[in-house]
């Protein structure tokens, strides 16, 4: 990296870390150069290095092991979800909330990374797009709801906002409680299970119209397509609930 031209120091060293990390130039798992070797390479001092790596360490992207060092979490590993609960019950008052979430949220964070032209991290997006695929043909429920939950995250992360990272970051668990329980339903509905692997790629496909959009292969109102995303869900839900109902009953 080259050195750094002393002027909003903290700010230009903690983009220059990040966008390291966005590459790939420093992997999930991988140690990032100490404070003292950052601070030859860029030219600066440890307060901004280490202000830097705060910062990085905040929002979830870096682990600080003591006297070992500073090494990068993956998303996976920023959203995990090992320990969510098994009982799912989602609220009606639950589920409209993360919907409201997620027009707010996901609808900027596809407008940041549209207007990143073309240099946004999308790997995370495309690497959840094509297992989201390939789980649907395997008819792998969990599988699924994991990639289907990590693309949308992934947006998030691609869209470089700090704050929107750390509010997911918050609300990781009631955001995969959504995801699981609405698959699930869909899963378990043969006829919705059918038709969403029949659709899988397909132009009526609302994930891959997403992703086609994102890399520049297809014009659409990005507002307007994560209310597709929500409206659809709430229909789903809705029939869920009256499903749970008379089950319950």
């Amino acid at each position: 990296m080259e050195a750094i031209p002393k002027q909003r120091i903290d700010d230009i060293v903690y983009d220059r870390l990040l966008a390291n990390i966005q590459a790939g130039t420093w992997k999930s798992g991988e140690k990032i150069p100490s404070e003292p070797e950052l601070c030859r390479m860029l030219n600066v001092s440890r307060i901004s290095v280490r202000s830097a790596i705060q910062r990085l360490r905040a929002i979830g992207l870096v682990e600080v092991k003591q006297g070992k060092g500073t090494y990068v979490i993956s998303p996976e590993e920023i959203f995990s979800f090992s320990d969510s609960t098994q009982v799912l019950d989602l609220t009606e008052k639950e589920f409209n909330e993360i919907n409201d979430l997620r027009e707010a949220i996901e609808t900027k964070s596809i407008q940041l990374v549209i207007e990143q032209n073309g240099k946004a991290n999308l790997s995370g997006v495309e690497t959840a797009y094509m297992n989201m695929k390939e789980a649907l043909r395997n008819r792998d429920y969990e599988e699924y709801t994991r990639n289907d939950y990590l693309f949308h995250l992934s947006i998030v992360i691609a869209a470089n906002n700090d704050i929107f990272i750390q509010i997911m970051n918050i609300v990781k668990k009631q955001y995969y409680k959504y995801f699981r329980e609405l698959n699930k339903f869909m899963f378990d509905d043969s006829k919705s299970a059918e038709a969403l692997i029949k659709n899988s790629g397909g132009p009526s496909d609302s994930h891959t119209i997403l992703y086609n959009y994102l890399t520049g292969k297809q014009e659409v109102d990005g507002k307007d397509l994560v209310k597709t995303f929500t409206s659809g869900n709430k229909k789903r839900f809705a029939a869920y609930l009256r499903k749970r109902g008379q089950t319950e009953g």
